[in-house]
């Protein structure tokens, strides 16, 4: 993370997280439904909602510390937040400008057709084509899944804090489908960007260390790798799929 904030120009606010440990003792005493490092990554989460609650912070960015930008990410970033206000003015909740399968809603998608050689899923190369090229747009997601980086509203914040405590003792499911189901009920008015401009290097589960990240079954496309031109990543990303569910895309 400090490769990047040096490289971009960025200056970022660290929140202690919690440890396996913390979070199997947790579920213990309070009753949770979930724990080990689900339940840890869920109270992390939840620990930054409550912050920006009590310090009064209108907007915030979070970020998990498995994420890789693109190299032009202050243009990008810049580009989306003119479309936001433009559009939606403050009366939005959450903004995903990372996620890491494809939604619905998302503009211009393709759909890949099955192979009469092998009955695998494939997609032509003039629709790839399409697809890779398409215009940075901000979109109404449907069901958007991961939290590696994503920006909230503190009203939204404020009710996500009481909300999701209370499910951590009746529902029982990770964070990101517990906000993606909430989406899907109109809880809330988030957004999403297609494509893409901040990623996951590889599992949430693997050391964030920067000189101990490889790509895992995560880790999706980036134009332009800030990671990969610092030499922090082994691969250049350019080549994945755009999405987790999207494996055919790449298929030959």
């Amino acid at each position: 993370m400090d490769a990047l904030a040096s490289y971009h120009g960025l200056k970022f606010d660290y929140s202690q997280t919690y440890s396996q440990g913390e979070a199997d003792a947790l579920a213990v005493e309070n009753g949770y439904l979930i724990n080990g490092t689900h339940l840890a990554c869920y109270l992390s989460h939840l620990r930054a909602y409550r912050r920006i609650v009590e310090e009064n912070i209108q907007t915030a960015l979070i970020l998990e510390d498995d994420v890789d930008m693109e190299l032009d990410l202050k243009d990008r970033h810049a580009a989306i937040i003119s479309q936001l206000y433009r559009q939606y003015g403050v009366d939005w909740d959450m903004l995903f400008v990372g996620h890491c399968t494809s939604d619905a809603n998302e503009p211009g998608l393709v759909r890949p057709h099955t192979r009469e050689s092998d009955g695998r899923l494939v997609v032509g190369s003039d629709e790839r084509n399409r697809y890779l090229a398409r215009n940075l747009t901000l979109y109404e997601a449907e069901y958007p899944m991961c939290l590696h980086a994503y920006a909230v509203s503190r009203e939204c914040a404020r009710r996500l804090a009481v909300v999701l405590e209370e499910r951590l003792r009746t529902v029982g499911q990770d964070i990101d489908l517990v906000l993606a189901i909430g989406v899907e009920f109109g809880m809330s008015t988030v957004l999403g960007t297609s494509p893409p401009y901040m990623v996951q290097v590889g599992r949430q589960e693997l050391s964030s260390d920067l000189t101990q990240l490889r790509d895992g079954d995560t880790a999706q496309r980036l134009f332009s790798s800030t990671l990969y031109k610092l030499g922090l990543r082994r691969s250049d990303p350019r080549s994945l799929a755009p999405y987790m569910d999207w494996q055919w895309f790449t298929a030959k």
